[in-house]
């Protein structure tokens, strides 16, 4: 008798025990979501989005998401539409019993500004093309010039490796692009350019120029120069102003 109780209390205890958690998964199945956190995870210099962007990019199909019941809630569908953004490098969804939304989102953060005849947008540090934006503007460096899409990773690491150098972040203001895969840097101080020629081994080249500045400007100066010539890999060339005919 007490063995045939204990088996029916097992059996009770086990039949409530799938009654509260049915229970429990019908009414999270039915919760809407109300609220939605969005979290920037890496500091960028400008954000070009905010919550406000965000929120329309995940209702733009015309469905309020805080009206939705979390069961319907696609994260993978929300994280394909913020993700398409331009000024999105990457996000993740997620959601939780209360109804919580939560996107940590990764910005992308712009290096330079391409001007073309018929263009302007911003450069990113991956070498992509993001649109300029009425949130904010970036304090990067103007590159002007037909810049071709193939050049856009080559110029952002090129841009980067100035930006990271105590000497030439501050002294190379501007950027030119002359001809079909040349580029001019311009200069803060000094009535004279640099030829860079073509992004290829631009390591070795502003290796160069350094070393030019550091053994000889203070010796020639550049008053007497119209430009420097980084384009053979090996050197640096000088070229002197020409003066009354003469150079």
């Amino acid at each position: 008798m007490k063995r045939k109780l204990k088996i029916i209390k097992v059996i009770f205890g086990v039949a409530l025990l799938i009654g509260l958690i049915s229970f429990t998964v019908i009414k999270n199945a039915s919760r809407t979501v109300n609220k939605i956190d969005v979290a920037f995870v890496q500091p960028v210099d400008n954000y070009f989005i905010n919550d406000e962007s965000i929120r329309e990019i995940i209702n733009k199909d015309g469905k309020d998401i805080l009206k939705q019941p979390l069961r319907e809630v696609n994260v993978r569908e929300i994280e394909q539409k913020v993700s398409e953004s331009p000024f999105v490098d990457s996000v993740q969804v997620s959601k939780d019993i209360n109804g919580h939304l939560r996107l940590d989102i990764k910005a992308n953060s712009a290096v330079a500004r391409i001007k073309t005849l018929k263009n302007e947008f911003y450069l990113t540090t991956k070498g992509g093309k993001m649109p300029l934006s009425k949130l904010n503007s970036a304090d990067v460096i103007l590159v002007s010039g037909d810049v071709k899409p193939n050049e856009y990773e080559d110029l952002s690491k090129f841009v980067q490796a100035l930006k990271a150098d105590d000497l030439l972040k501050n002294h190379i203001i501007a950027i030119q692009k002359v001809g079909q895969r040349s580029f001019n840097l311009i200069v803060n101080t000094g009535n004279y350019y640099i030829e860079l020629g073509t992004l290829n081994n631009f390591e070795q080249k502003l290796h160069n120029l350094k070393l030019f500045y550091n053994q000889y400007i203070d010796f020639i100066g550049t008053e007497d120069y119209e430009k420097l010539s980084l384009k053979f890999v090996n050197q640096v060339v000088a070229t002197k102003r020409i003066k009354n005919g003469e150079q």
